[in-house]
């Protein structure tokens, strides 16, 4: 089985295995709920460094007191955005980042992100990371990945599973999302992501995973090595 054909067949078995449920992923549910696609990257910013539980607390405080939109949270005071997502922890770094980010859309898209994801990904990654601080390349991806753009957000799941089945042999950013990008297509790019972040949660835990247990373990180089 050649290497494209066993990371197909991975993501086809995590098919099987796995229902994608949007109360794991916040910044997915916040894209369901209205598809505003800065609203998703607000709450994928809440989502950095923390549990999806804490994040879910953190999101319907903020969304329960003000409208998540660019022109009313660049009025809005860091301090008081900090307050409300308190749980999702790291909550003044956070707010700065959600108030830089509204202010730079408002001022350079007149409030609109889709215009901005309207843009090739490469220059939209670039715009995003370059000029909003506090987001990263994998904040920048998930929210374009989400919106059909053909990038990938990598995250320690992510990373750790793609160096255990063998896709890379580094956990470097821009090498494991390039060589997900290869081996699988445009149109997959999202599924991938999140199905790769459930066997991580699930499966291949950073300790003790549960390899015996692991519905691709025969397509694993590593069953059994940490």
């Amino acid at each position: 089985m050649g290497e494209k054909e066993r990371a197909k067949e991975i993501i086809r078995r995590l098919e099987r295995v796995f229902d994608i449920d949007p109360e794991e992923f916040i910044a997915l549910k916040a894209y369901l709920e209205r598809k505003d696609p800065f609203e998703s990257l607000v709450a994928t910013i809440i989502s950095q460094n923390t549990s999806e539980r804490n994040s879910f607390k953190a999101w319907n405080n903020l969304k329960s007191k003000i409208n998540i939109d660019p022109f009313t949270i660049a009025k809005i005071d860091p301090k008081v955005i900090a307050e409300l997502i308190r749980p999702a922890g790291l909550q003044d770094q956070k707010a700065r980042a959600i108030v830089s980010a509204a202010k730079f859309i408002a001022e350079n898209f007149n409030g609109d992100m889709k215009k901005l994801l309207s843009l090739p990904v490469e220059e939209a990654r670039r715009i995003l990371v370059e000029n909003i601080p506090g987001v990263g390349w994998k904040t920048a991806d998930v929210v374009l990945s989400m919106y059909g753009k053909p990038t990938i957000g990598v995250d320690t799941h992510i990373s750790r599973v793609s160096v255990r089945l063998g896709f890379t042999k580094t956990r470097r950013y821009e090498e494991v999302r390039r060589k997900l990008m290869e081996l699988y297509d445009p149109d997959e790019y999202y599924k991938v992501h999140l199905l790769l972040i459930l066997l991580g949660r699930r499966y291949c835990k950073a300790r003790n995973p549960l390899c015996n247990q692991c519905p691709v373990k025969d397509l694993c180089p590593r069953h059994g090595i940490t």
